[in-house]
């Protein structure tokens, strides 16, 4: 009797196996097609049929998504996990949602997840790059970003997103070497000679910089963005009539860009036109009002101009726009060292210690808080440190001048 049993749902089995098979090949056409909400209906009605699927689960959740119903489409990613932990794409996919939602706490850890099962998944590892990027993780993010470039040398969107991130834990070197491999990749793409420009500046090679704006102008002769990169290559090199000639002619194109003043400012105040300087970073932040640099040229006038009132309120103002702006703390700290606040610059100086251990001048400034409050073994200790890593400074920058 068991055996007839088998006999008779044994077809059964195999013809629904054969519809769920016809209609997720007609779900994969309309897909093709475009027809999501075509695809999305046979996948709803695969998934009747074969109701464990978590394929199908994350199908109907993915379709649901580009038919601009993320809030419907989540639930469908978390009970495809549910059936299939190791399911990778459900672990992207519910990240992705959740990232678009904004909430990077639970996205984060679901693209890991989908990373650490399927590590050789370029879009994966771009994701979560991105993510981690976009959350103050960079050393994290160029981590994943180098495992795209591994997976796809010849993309050259991948290079340019890795070296923003080196960039960004100021690893310059390398970032240089990933704008450049976008660049050749693409020469035709307009932001990667934007940001090789920008990065050979900072590396104190403005002419080659230069050449590179030039490349993106050559492209677009009214890119602002590349005009101001020159400026600010006159500005590094202390040609300040050319800077200020590049900074004025963008504001009578455009009086509405916020760098452009901001750079105007810092080479008028570089001519000793402090008051010219203080009025181009007011006007910075009328545009922009979370320029914390602006805050923190501002501070900087106030501190030479003897306000010291002022120049710790601007550093303030500055932290609070950008938590993790050294420079302002280092400067705060000075400041309040001037005003004789010797507990609060000690804190000010630690942090800025904190945030970029390899600058010297905030150890010696803090030695000298602390010979202040009679911390002398303490103090010697942040001398020594400082003269070290400013003698490390002077060799690498010898060494960088001996390449050129």
């Amino acid at each position: 009797m068991r055996l007839l049993r088998l006999s008779v749902f044994l077809p059964l089995i195999l013809l629904a196996q054969s519809d769920v098979q016809e209609i997720e090949s007609r779900a994969i056409e309309l897909k093709s097609k475009g027809d999501a909400a075509g695809a999305l209906a046979a996948y709803q009605e695969a998934a009747k049929l074969d109701p464990k699927s978590a394929h199908f689960q994350d199908e109907i959740g993915f379709l649901l998504a580009v038919l601009n119903q993320p809030n419907e489409a989540t639930p469908y990613f978390r009970h495809a996990i549910e059936l299939d932990p190791k399911f990778a794409p459900a672990h992207y996919h519910l990240g992705a949602a959740l990232w678009l939602a904004k909430d990077p706490t639970h996205s984060i850890p679901e693209l890991t997840e989908a990373v650490a099962l399927d590590p050789n998944n370029a879009a994966y590892q771009l994701r979560l790059g991105e993510a981690l990027d976009a959350t103050g993780k960079a050393e994290e993010a160029v981590v994943h970003l180098k495992a795209v470039t591994v997976l796809q040398p010849q993309d050259a969107e991948s290079w340019n997103r890795l070296g923003s991130a080196l960039q960004k834990t100021r690893d310059m070197p390398n970032a240089v070497d990933a704008y450049q491999r976008a660049a050749n990749l693409n020469p035709n793409d307009i932001s990667a000679h934007l940001n090789l420009g920008m990065a050979l500046v900072l590396m104190r090679q403005p002419k080659e910089g230069i050449a590179e704006y030039e490349k993106a102008l050559a492209l677009d002769p009214t890119n602002n963005s590349a005009h101001l990169g020159i400026g600010f290559a006159h500005l590094q090199k202390r040609e300040l009539d050319e800077a200020i000639a590049i900074f004025r002619d963008v504001i009578a194109r455009d009086p509405n860009i916020a760098a452009a003043h901001y750079n105007l400012g810092v080479a008028l105040k570089n001519q000793d036109d402090i008051e010219g300087g203080k009025a181009e970073f007011t006007k910075a932040l009328a545009i922009d009002p979370s320029l914390a640099e602006a805050h923190y040229m501002l501070g900087i006038s106030g501190w030479q101009a003897g306000d010291f009132d002022q120049a710790a309120n601007e550093m303030r103002a500055a932290i609070g726009l950008r938590p993790e702006y050294e420079e302002a703390y280092f400067m705060l700290g000075t400041v309040l060292k001037q005003k004789g606040d010797l507990k609060a610059a000690e804190e000010a100086l630690r942090t800025a210690i904190r945030l970029n251990p390899e600058n010297p001048g905030p150890y010696n400034t803090l030695a000298q808080v602390l010979r202040q409050r009679g911390d002398i073994p303490g103090s010697k200790a942040l001398f020594a440190e400082g003269a070290r890593l400013k003698q490390k400074k002077e060799a690498e920058l010898g060494t960088m001048l001996e390449r050129q």
